[in-house]
């Protein structure tokens, strides 16, 4: 049987998917998910030390990199800002985003190819995978639109630009 197909386009349906945009009245509670799982590796890296005191920042730190990933790649054309991500081991299905005017999270379930989540998955993160980035410009996150294809992340903001409409009043002398 064959699979459905988009026009203009010989990929099969299934190796497209859309991801979900997190809803402003839920952004706190994605951001406490994030939050509250770098607080539980950071924990476990208190306990692996020995639980010495004065390493609560650079457990923090550490715990941060290790479940927050890097791999978002911004550029700015015009009035947009693109991001990308290469995500092979995500599934597309899963995939969450938050768009804040300066900040971009992506939260996706682990795939592996025989469904399995990876030791170091179910290790540090229970099968999720987690990036985030800081923008350089400020956008408008309900203009954002994305797309998860062959395991790429394509996401497009608009740039918050200044309203240009509004007519300035010089102070009478």
């Amino acid at each position: 049987m064959a699979s459905t197909k988009f026009a203009f386009t010989s990929r099969p349906f299934s190796e497209l998917a859309i991801p979900t945009f997190i809803a402003e009245d839920h952004a706190e509670e994605f951001e406490q998910a994030i939050h509250g799982k770098i607080g539980e590796r950071a924990r476990l890296l208190f306990e692996e030390s020995g639980r010495a005191p004065g390493n609560d920042e650079a457990n923090w730190f550490r715990a941060e990199s290790e479940i927050l990933r890097s791999g978002l790649q911004m550029r700015e054309s015009g009035s947009w800002v693109a991001v990308n991500a290469s995500l092979p081991e995500a599934s597309g299905q899963s995939l969450q985003i938050l768009v804040r005017p300066k900040r971009v999270m992506v939260r996706a379930q682990r795939q592996t190819a025989t469904g399995a989540h990876s030791a170091e998955g179910a290790k540090s993160d229970q099968g999720e995978i987690f990036l985030a980035a800081n923008l350089a410009a400020e956008v408008l996150p309900p203009s954002a639109v994305a797309s998860f294809r062959d395991h790429n992340l394509q996401l497009m903001i608009r740039k918050n630009q200044p309203d240009k409409s509004v007519v300035r009043q010089e102070a009478a002398p």
